[in-house]
C-alpha cells in the first residue's frame, strides 16, 4: 500500500516508486480517499518531472540550467546568503542561454570587466530631512568571488555531471589583484563611547560578540542552546557545523540574569513605543515589553549608536577585535582558529599576524634598548 499511516504523524503518508526513483512524503491529510487523491497528483507531477529530466538531458547545457542544478544540489546548502544573488549576477551578464561550453576565457574577461562597474551599498547620509543612500565600487576581492563561483558551477557540472567542456577558461589569469585593508580593532576608549550611546541590551550584545567571537548571526542564540551546567553555548557557524563555546564569567553572567525574559530567544530589548507590523496584524509591540533582537534591529541600533559615539567600524570589526586581542595575549595562533571557528590555519593567519607587530616592537626594545646611547652620539658628524 502506497498510503499508509505511521505513528509519529497525524497525517497519512504516501511512497512510491517511478523508474526506480523513491518519492515519498506526507500527504497532509487526515482522510484515507483525500490522501489517495494527494498521491495521484504526486505521482503525477512526479512523471512530469522524469519527462522534464530527460529532455533537459538531450538538451545542450546552458549556463542557466548548470546554475539552477548547482543551486540545487549545492548552493542552498551553504550558509553564505550571497552566493544566490551573485549567481543570478552571472546569469544577466554572460546571459543564461549561454552554453556552458562555449564559456572561454574571453567570456570570463567580459565579467570582470562587467563586475568591476557593480557598486554596493556604502552608507546613508541625510541631506534636507531625506535619506540618501551612498554608494562605492565593488572590491576586488568580491569580483574574485564571483570568478570563483564560475568556476565551482562548471567544475562541478564537468566532474559530477559528466559535461564536454574542451575550451576551460584559465581561471588564475582573470584574478584581480586584493588589497587587504588592515584589520579593524576596537580599542578600550572606543568601547567607552559605545557604552555610553548605547542602549544597555544591545551593549551588552555587542559585549558578548567581542567576548565569544560569534559572526552576527550566530549571536542570536536561543535558551535551548545555552547550558549552565556546563557553561556552554552549542552555535551552528558558518558552513553549518555545530560548535561548542566557552563562556567567560562575565558572558555567563549576561546570560544568568536574562532568564526569564524571554521564552525562546536570549538577547531581547524592550520595545521603546507602540509598534505595529501593517503586513502582519500578529506582529506587534507594546511599549515597554521585551522582543528578540533581530539581524536587522542589531543593524539598524549599531548605525545609530555607534554614529553618535563617534565609531566608525562594522559589527564584523567586534569578531576581529577578539581575535587580535587573544593574539596579543596568548601569542597563539592555534588558540586564535579555535576560538573564531576557522577551519584553515591560513586563514587565521591572513588576517590576524597583524597583532604580531606588538611582539616586533618589545623584541626591538630588547634588543636595542639593552645599551644606552647618549644623546651627542646621535650627532651626525656630517653637520659640524
Amino acid at each position: 500500500m502506497s498510503v499508509y499511516r505511521d505513528k509519529r504523524s497525524q497525517f497519512f503518508q504516501y511512497e512510491f516508486q517511478i523508474q526506480r526513483r523513491r518519492f515519498y512524503g506526507s500527504t497532509e491529510r487526515n482522510d484515507e480517499l483525500e490522501a489517495r487523491q494527494v498521491e495521484a497528483e504526486k505521482k503525477h507531477e512526479a512523471r512530469a518531472q522524469l519527462e522534464r529530466e530527460r529532455a533537459e538531458q538531450r538538451a545542450p547545457l546552458t549556463l542557466g540550467r548548470a546554475s539552477d542544478r548547482w543551486w540545487n544540489e549545492h548552493g542552498q546548502h551553504l550558509s553564505d546568503r550571497k552566493i544566490k544573488s551573485a549567481l543570478d549576477r552571472i546569469g544577466q551578464i554572460l546571459g543564461r542561454s549561454t552554453d556552458l561550453h562555449a564559456i572561454t576565457d574571453d567570456v570570463v574577461s567580459h565579467l570582470v570587466a562587467e563586475r568591476r562597474k557593480d557598486t554596493r551599498r556604502d552608507s546613508t547620509v541625510t541631506e534636507r530631512g531625506r535619506a540618501k543612500i551612498l554608494t562605492r565600487p565593488i572590491t576586488a576581492t568580491t569580483v574574485n568571488r564571483t570568478i570563483d563561483l564560475l568556476r565551482r558551477v562548471m567544475r562541478r557540472a564537468k566532474e559530477n555531471w559528466n559535461a564536454y567542456l574542451p575550451n576551460e577558461p584559465t581561471w588564475k589569469k582573470h584574478r584581480l589583484k586584493e588589497t587587504r585593508r588592515p584589520v579593524r580593532e576596537i580599542s578600550a576608549a572606543e568601547e567607552q563611547a559605545l557604552d555610553a550611546a548605547e542602549d544597555f541590551d544591545y551593549a551588552e550584545l555587542r559585549r558578548f560578540a567581542i567576548i565569544t567571537g560569534l559572526r552576527r548571526r550566530e549571536l542570536l542564540i536561543t535558551w535551548p542552546q545555552v547550558d549552565f551546567e556546563l557553561a556552554t553555548v552549542q552555535v551552528q557557524v558558518k558552513g553549518g557545523t555545530w560548535r561548542t563555546i566557552p563562556l567567560t564569567r562575565e558572558a555567563y553572567a549576561m546570560l544568568w540574569r536574562r532568564r526569564g525574559h524571554h521564552p525562546e530567544f536570549v538577547f531581547t530589548t524592550k520595545a521603546q513605543r507602540n509598534w505595529k507590523n501593517w503586513r502582519n496584524p500578529d506582529d506587534r509591540r507594546m511599549k515597554g515589553e521585551r522582543h528578540p533582537i533581530t539581524y536587522e534591529g542589531f543593524g539598524s541600533h549599531k548605525d545609530r549608536a555607534w554614529q553618535k559615539a563617534g565609531v566608525k567600524a562594522r559589527i564584523h570589526d567586534l569578531r576581529h577585535t577578539t581575535g587580535m586581542r587573544t593574539l596579543r595575549r596568548t601569542r597563539n595562533l592555534k588558540v586564535v582558529q579555535e576560538l573564531l571557528g576557522h577551519t584553515d590555519i591560513k586563514t587565521t593567519a591572513t588576517f590576524y599576524t597583524a597583532a604580531t607587530v606588538d611582539d616586533v616592537r618589545q623584541a626591538m626594545e630588547e634588543t636595542h634598548g639593552a645599551r644606552e646611547v647618549a644623546p651627542a652620539q646621535l650627532v651626525d658628524k656630517g653637520s659640524k
